[in-house]
């Protein structure tokens, strides 16, 4: 059996890339309709059904109808052109779309359609239903058809019944009765509007002496008389104020610092310079400066003739320090008592009134110029407040004139539309006009032959339904395509559906040279690729949903890895339903628990079935099998395998049922996921693949399996080309009666 590898493997490589690429290929042009057509070749029964079904009622019910006979007349829409004339009266009765997507003749179909109107041909024409009782307008409705003539603006009005003279009595009448109802609404129309216009007219009359009124108190209020020139009239005064305010202030400033040197120099306010000026132009002031130059003279003239000492030197010394401290005395009094006054100042010279007077004078200047700025700014401020007011006033003015010219306009125009309103309610004129009356049909239809088309289509559309409403109670995934969709993952391998007589065993081992034991080879080399680095060791396999063949493609890969070679442990992961000990036909009293739990050599548990394949089945199934997979133990088992075999796979339970995959995942280098068409669900599908995300191992791949033969040879090329060398190669072992014939 060994001699097998080397003679396949050169056709596995080499047909490895050609059957990916064409793989590509054929998904490039897998369009939707293909699927439907799938999906419609499984429910072709059901469908076949329901349009049959559809089909006969429909003619069934073809052979109840009567023969009908359809009459018609046509109604021609136009402009009013004698209002326009006459220029009175003009809208009334037009025909306006409120809406720009709406047309005025859908408005008039509608309104010959209406209740009324159907209500009075009824009763014009003593209509009846077949037990004799008047008729309904919902009844009379229903045979009655409605339409515009393409591009004109002609109404077509046309009603079946089984009397022809009474199929074209009720159009006429019809056409009669909405002409009648068309003059009365207009009439209607303009009474109603002129009534409305004389009771409007004195409440805007009122309106409008309100409106003046109002305005009127406003100006008298706010002293307005030209607002636009009052604006004008400000905007000037300001300017001239801002002038006057800025030369004042300059001259102020400059009053102001000549008056500051001066007291400076002086070391007097105003109030002082005020009492000296006055105490020098005192006589008392002035007796004593004369006697101080009396004094000083007759001093001059004594010292010339006598020394400092003599008596009547000393006397005049004491005399004029008497004057003096006189003066002094004067200026504490009226000055003040703190202030030091030159005795030049007060004497009667020029420097005194130069001085003084001057001081004086700029100080009543500037008090003066203080005074001037202050009546400025004053009426800067009025102006200013006037015109932040202006604004307003303008907006109130136009408000109340806008609300007086409204109030005028309207009065002014109810009073013209009064005239012309009375005028127009004279007037019997419509847009509508009958071109053609109905005249008594000659030929009838049954309308059979439509009944049977209808019956056809909607045949056709039930049956379509009824595939897609059964499509979707079924939430399997049918397909390859659809398993690709829903799974992200490249794929390793097909493997075809096989057919009973083959499913006991693993075909691997009891069938080596079938189609299906080369797919499984195959599906080695791939893995093998996966990363030319480094090869993953110990595999996990698992699936979405029980049922899927995850168990059987466990066992057919561990077999074909031995063929090929390798040594290779496959381990029965799955403690709470263990398939691999009935696959082999092995027994399962001692397994994967008793090395958990008992500490069993893994020597003394295995089985051979084939060359360099042992087998770890379960054993009996134990209460508490995720606490056994979580432990040390399994760790250890999976340590020491790792040193005694080149390839572990482990068959671990399907994704969403445990978190045995979760806990075993974490001791192997990648998961092979198996999904089987048919079996597979779209819910189970996504929990799947989010767990897989969550559990951050590394996906290898996906196994489809158990794909029927015709999606099998459609999907894959080299399917075939391998189905057909397999046969030619069976053929010859099968009448080779030499063993090594078998192996080429």
């Amino acid at each position: 059996m060994s001699n097998l590898v080397p003679s396949d493997s050169g056709i596995q490589k080499g047909n490895l890339s050609f059957t990916n690429n064409y793989i590509e290929v054929k998904e490039s042009v897998d369009l939707d309709f293909t699927n439907y057509f799938q999906k419609l070749k499984r429910r072709w029964k059901p469908a076949l059904f329901v349009f049959l079904l559809t089909v006969g009622v429909s003619t069934a019910l073809s052979t109840l109808l009567k023969t009908t006979y359809q009459a018609e007349g046509k109604l021609l829409f136009k402009e009013n052109n004698t209002s326009s004339l006459a220029n009175i009266g003009e809208g009334v009765g037009e025909l306006k779309p409120l809406l720009n997507n709406q047309t005025p003749l859908s408005t008039q179909i509608e309104v010959i359609t209406s209740t009324p109107i159907l209500q009075q041909t009824i009763d014009r024409l003593k209509l009846e239903n077949e037990e004799g009782e008047p008729l309904n307008p919902e009844d009379l409705e229903k045979n009655l058809e409605v339409n515009i003539v393409g591009g004109s603006d002609v109404i077509k009005i046309t009603y079946k019944n089984s009397d022809p003279l009474t199929a074209a009595d009720i159009v006429n009448t019809l056409m009669n009765t909405y002409i009648e109802k068309q003059i009365s609404s207009n009439q209607e129309e303009t009474s109603g509007a002129r009534e409305f216009i004389s009771d409007q007219i004195p409440q805007m009359e009122t309106k409008v002496v309100r409106a003046e009124s109002q305005l009127r108190q406003f100006k008298e209020a706010n002293n307005i008389v030209d607002l636009a020139k009052e604006r004008e009239t400000v905007v000037l005064e300001l300017g001239n104020l801002n002038r006057q305010l800025a030369s004042t202030s300059s001259k102020f400033q400059g009053v102001q610092a000549q008056a500051n040197t001066l007291q400076r120099q002086l070391g007097l306010t105003l109030k002082q310079a005020i009492s000296a000026s006055q105490l020098g132009n005192s006589p008392v002031v002035e007796g004593i400066f004369r006697e101080l130059i009396n004094t000083e003279s007759e001093l001059a003239r004594e010292r010339q003739r006598f020394r400092d000492n003599h008596p009547s030197i000393i006397s005049l010394e004491e005399k004029k320090a008497d004057l003096n401290q006189k003066l002094r005395q004067l200026v504490r009094q009226r000055v003040g008592s703190r202030v030091k006054v030159n005795d030049g100042l007060l004497r009667n010279n020029n420097n005194r009134e130069g001085q003084l007077e001057k001081f004086i004078a700029l100080e009543i200047e500037k008090l003066s110029l203080q005074r001037q700025l202050a009546s400025l700014y004053q009426s800067q401020q009025v102006y200013l407040n006037r015109a932040k007011q202006l604004p307003q006033l303008e907006q109130k003015e136009k408000d109340l004139v806008r609300q007086v010219t409204a109030a005028q306009t309207t009065y002014e125009t109810l009073l013209g539309s009064l005239q012309e309103v009375q005028l127009a309610e004279n007037l019997q004129t419509v847009n509508a006009k009958i071109i053609e009356f109905a005249q008594s049909p000659e030929r009838g239809s049954s309308g059979q032959l439509g009944l049977m088309i209808l019956g056809v289509l909607l045949g056709l559309l039930f049956s379509n339904l009824s595939v897609l409403f059964l499509e979707m109670q079924d939430h399997t995934l049918k397909n390859i395509t659809e398993i690709k969709d829903k799974f992200a993952y490249s794929v390793l391998g097909i493997i075809p559906e096989e057919p009973e007589e083959n499913n006991s065993g693993v075909i691997v081992q009891t069938q080596p040279d079938s189609l299906s034991s080369e797919l499984y080879r195959m599906i080695q080399v791939n893995l093998k690729l996966i990363d030319s680095h480094k090869q993953p060791q110990v595999i996990l396999l698992t699936s979405s949903v029980p049922g899927e063949g995850k168990s059987t493609v466990s066992a057919n890969l561990a077999a074909a890895a031995a063929q090929m070679g390798r040594r290779v442990l496959l381990i029965d992961g799955d403690l709470r339903k263990a398939s691999q000990h009935k696959l082999w036909k092995l027994d399962n009293q001692t397994g994967l628990k008793d090395i958990l739990t008992q500490k069993t050599d893994i020597e003394a548990v295995v089985s051979q079935p084939m060359e360099k394949l042992d087998i770890l089945t379960s054993g009996v199934i134990p209460p508490n099998p995720l606490a056994l997979l979580d432990s040390p133990e399994m760790s250890n088992l999976i340590a020491q395998a790792r040193q005694e075999y080149e390839l572990i796979l482990i068959d671990a339970p399907p994704l969403p049922v445990t978190a045995d995959v979760l806990t075993m995942s974490k001791m192997a280098e990648g998961i092979l996921f198996v999904s089987r068409p048919g079996v597979a669900e779209h819910e189970s599908a996504i929990l799947a693949t989010e767990i897989l995300a969550a559990v951050d191992q590394k996906v290898l791949g996906m196994v489809i399996n158990g794909v029927q033969q015709k999606e099998f040879e459609r999907y894959s090329y080299h399917a075939r080309y391998a189905k057909s060398y397999f046969s030619r190669r069976q053929d010859y072992v099968d009448n080779s009666n030499s063993p090594k014939a078998a192996v080429v």
